[in-house]
């Protein structure tokens, strides 16, 4: 399809993968793009779009290599990811041990202004020889005159030194928050250092910890990365995120160092805020906007938090604000829940005769990490998208071998039988948790295959076909068209299309042609976002 407005931008000789009835990108249906401004204007044979050249025009001999719409990552962290690039790496490919993880700390000490915090990412107690969690002691041992913080790679647990917990005010006398447990020694009452589920806590006790033009280093240092993953929106699912979290993302598109589009989920416990400052859903543009109101339903205290009342009524309140919502659920009990009070409230809503305020997409269940069959059709009946992270299973997957109870294994990030039951499913990294290339995720996705080579579950003897294997055009549409879905921009994005956002990559192998092992190593050779080259391989 074309017309007649002069194009800013051609790309020939292209193999573009162009949507095929609602199945996602497919094998190559047109040669060539051409992009006006921000926007795709026409879609087509070589000839054709040459035609439309403006007089300025940028032509892209794009070789005969693969054109796809850009990549949104539907659940990630941004600023957390910045950090981490920033910080100490203490994950497993880098640390195996507290003895080793206290030496790197020392080390990291002594080239760390006195006073200044020591920040580690994605220590992993369960892959640490000790097989426990490093405490506050462990930290004052190797960095007494720093305070001291780890995050877990989880992104749910933190561990600070003596001096990290008295900068957050927090002693042996101070309660557990709501939604977090301060570990303690059993037989002294004194905390240990390890903290759960305490992230908002922390920063609202501490503040601003990080350096300014460090900060700044780890925020150019993740643009450049999610450019070259051809990743050109985000959606940001911060359980904390509200005003000041607006604010800085906007700051720092101003400033030019994050280039993607990015959607905002609002925090639960920030919403009012956002509403007093005049925040609605959907507020802003396509390149920062409003998205769902994100909810933390966990399992840390040994007990469900919030209750299923408690939960209901999160969920009503963001609803009569006119939100959906984004309800984190790893656990298959939190799946259960969230899939059983989305049906009630969703229920409740098409039941009335008055108008809601409430319009979609749908809501959200976050992760869906464990879902047995039993689980399946409660979760359709819900009516729910489901965001979850095959990237988990190449990154983690030799670990949920030898870890999780063999009966949960092949219904961990159940893609194939979430989608053959009719479920929309869309997917995102949970950076960083887990590094946010989409291509080991999408391999994963096809072949539930892990870093090492192996398979979750284990292949058995008999060559059982994993039935959570998707074929490559799901799990690119799941990338791609699911993703701008998810957050309720498909008119604007996630296919090639005239009339849509010229967001797109060029890459350097065709995922129909590749060999399915090859899947992760795809990689961009051009990152195009609102018709501008961004990134160049």
């Amino acid at each position: 399809m074309t017309n007649t407005a002069r194009a800013s931008l051609v790309l020939l000789n292209a193999r573009v993968l162009t949507p095929s009835k609602g199945r996602g990108p497919g094998p190559c249906h047109a040669q060539a793009v051409a992009v006006a401004g921000d926007t795709i204007i026409g879609v087509g044979g070589n000839s054709i779009i040459s035609a439309m050249a403006g007089e300025d025009a940028r032509t892209v001999d794009c070789a005969g290599m693969t054109l796809i719409p850009g990549m949104v990552d539907s659940h990630c962290h941004l600023l957390a990811m910045a950090a981490s690039l920033q910080g100490l790496d203490c994950g497993p490919a880098a640390i195996s041990s507290i003895h080793q993880l206290r030496q790197v700390l020392q080390q990291e000490a002594g080239a760390t202004p006195q006073g200044q915090w020591v920040r580690g990412f994605g220590y992993d107690d369960g892959a640490f020889s000790e097989n426990r969690h490093p405490n506050r002691w462990d930290l004052d041992q190797a960095a007494a005159q720093h305070p001291v913080r780890l995050d877990h790679r989880s992104g749910h647990a933190s561990v600070l030194n003596s001096q990290g917990l008295e900068l957050a005010g927090i002693t042996r006398d101070t309660p557990d928050p709501a939604d977090g447990v301060i570990h303690r020694d059993p037989a002294t009452g004194e905390p240990t250092g390890l903290l759960l589920e305490m992230a908002g806590f922390l920063r609202d006790r501490l503040g601003v910890t990080r350096n300014p033009a460090q900060f700044d280093r780890g925020v150019e240092s993740l643009n450049t990365r999610l450019l070259s993953y051809g990743i050109t929106s985000v959606q940001d699912a911060g359980p904390s995120n509200g005003l000041d979290r607006w604010q800085t993302f906007a700051q720092l598109q101003e400033r030019g160092l994050l280039s993607c589009r990015i959607t905002m989920m609002a925090g639960a416990s920030r919403l009012s805020e956002l509403q007093r400052a005049g925040f609605v859903w959907r507020l802003g543009d396509m390149w920062l906007r409003l998205a769902h109101v994100k909810i933390m339903l966990t399992f840390t205290t040994g007990t469900m938090a919030p209750d299923t009342e408690g939960l209901r009524e999160l969920v009503a309140a963001a609803h009569s604000a006119g939100f959906p919502v984004a309800i984190h659920a790893v656990e298959r009990e939190a799946v259960a829940a969230a899939a059983r009070v989305i049906e009630s409230e969703m229920g409740s809503i098409l039941a009335a005769e008055a108008d809601h305020p409430f319009s979609g997409p749908w809501d959200r269940i976050e992760h869906c990490a464990e879902c047995p069959p039993d689980l399946v059709d409660l979760v359709r009946r819900s009516g729910a998208w489901v965001v979850t992270q095959p990237g988990l299973i190449y990154w983690h997957g030799d670990e949920y071998n030898t870890r999780v109870e063999p009966p949960l294994l092949p219904h961990l990030y159940p893609v194939g039988t979430l989608s053959r039951a009719g479920i929309p499913v869309a997917f995102g990294s949970d950076a960083p948790v887990t590094d946010p290339n989409p291509w080991p995720a999408i391999y994963a996705a096809v072949t539930r295959g892990t870093r090492s080579g192996a398979t979750v579950p284990p292949v058995e003897e008999d060559g059982r076909v994993d039935v959570q294997r998707i074929p490559v055009r799901e799990a690119l549409r799941m990338y791609t068209e699911a993703g701008a879905q998810s957050e309720g921009t498909e008119d604007d994005k996630g296919t090639i299309e005239t009339g849509k956002l010229a967001d797109l990559i060029l890459l350097d192998n065709d995922p129909f042609e590749v060999a399915t092992a090859d899947l992760a190593v795809i990689r961009p050779v051009l990152t195009i976002i609102g018709g501008q080259v961004v990134w160049e391989g």
